[in-house]
């Protein structure tokens, strides 16, 4: 499994994985999952090359997401493909994580929220 992670201006982290999420991808992204989860404020987990989602993958999603939110940042999945996106239904993932089609549109969605909610505490 390998990973990618960018910052952009605006301040969104993207994770760009590539190859299978299963045991030996989960490992091997795990360390460092947990080191963005604490640190980024809004994260797109982009998964437009993960061919393979198993139980061990939606877990270190699940453990991510659930760390950012606990911090009040935000974080959404892009570009899962219909596989994919169909394991992360049946685990609920998508009732804690916003999934959307592009990162792109993920980063918008997610910076927005943002902004409205800084808007909100001023």
């Amino acid at each position: 499994m390998d990973m990618t992670v960018t910052e952009t201006p605006e301040g969104v982290t993207h994770v760009a994985l590539d190859g299978r999420f299963d045991i030996a991808g989960a490992q091997a992204v795990d360390r460092r999952f947990a080191e963005l989860a604490e640190k980024a404020k809004i994260l797109v987990v982009d998964l437009a090359k993960v061919s393979f989602l198993a139980s061990l993958g939606v877990r270190t999603l699940m453990i991510s997401a659930k760390t950012i939110i606990r911090r009040g940042a935000y974080i959404a999945v892009a570009g899962a493909s219909q596989d994919v996106e169909k394991v992360l239904r049946l685990t609920g993932y998508d009732e804690l994580v916003g999934l959307y089609p592009d990162v792109d549109s993920a980063a918008r969605a997610l910076t927005s929220r943002a902004k409205e909610f800084e808007s909100r505490k001023a």
